[in-house]
């Protein structure tokens, strides 16, 4: 991968968060600055236990996600510099290698349990999310009465309502039922999302995957 279109990427479009791995503890940092083939300048959090994990010499993992992708990288620490902000000086990576591609490939195994809205008529239906993507998921009912199930195949709009692990509030998505197949004991719904203005729920949805990603790849 071109390693200034994917940091490029990461400044415009991630709003320069990057998640990282040092001595096998994980923690959020942001990018801050770059000098292209010698050092990448990332801010993370004060804190004594990240103290102990950032060690001149030690080795250092970090992913993030640029034009939709997600993307890893490995360097080893520099310094670490305590003013004005905590920043952290690593070597510039020599490589990058792409994970996977968010937007339309990868779906994170779960199991949240959710709120399935109609929009024609606001009716509630309990559900379970068995994966996710940020792109849409696969749904779980339980079995419903035929009245109910006829009407739920005519739906197409529907909301999500569901509580995201490792987050605070509610999430609500809008989506389309684009495929439903039916069991004896359950009803399963593949939703894609058709976009979201609460900017924040769909970091905290992106966040959730990288991390899932994360403990896939490590």
């Amino acid at each position: 991968m071109d390693i200034k279109k994917a940091f490029d990427g990461l400044m415009v479009e991630t709003d320069r968060h990057m998640n990282l791995v040092a001595r096998g503890q994980s923690f959020r940092g942001f990018l801050v600055g770059f000098k292209p083939q010698e050092f990448l300048v990332i801010e993370v959090p004060i804190s004594t236990e990240v103290d102990t994990w950032l060690t001149v010499g030690n080795a250092v993992m970090g992913s993030f996600c640029a034009d939709g992708t997600l993307v890893q990288f490995k360097s080893s620490i520099t310094a670490l510099l305590k003013r004005p902000a905590w920043l952290l000086i690593v070597s510039y990576p020599s490589r990058i290698a792409k994970i996977c591609d968010l937007r339309s490939s990868y779906r994170a195994e779960c199991s949240i349990p959710c709120t399935l809205v109609t929009v024609s008529d606001f009716h509630k239906y309990s559900a379970l999310m068995e994966n996710m993507s940020v792109g849409g998921c696969k749904c779980v009912l339980p079995s419903i009465p035929p009245s109910q199930l006829e009407k739920l195949s005519s739906e197409k709009k529907v909301l999500l309502e569901f509580d995201l692990p490792g987050s605070r509030g509610k999430k609500g998505f809008f989506g389309e039922i684009v495929h439903m197949s039916c069991e004896e004991t359950k009803i399963s719904l593949g939703i894609k999302f058709n976009g979201n203005d609460d900017q924040e729920a769909l970091e905290e949805l992106n966040e959730y995957i990288l991390k899932v990603v994360n403990i896939l790849s490590s």
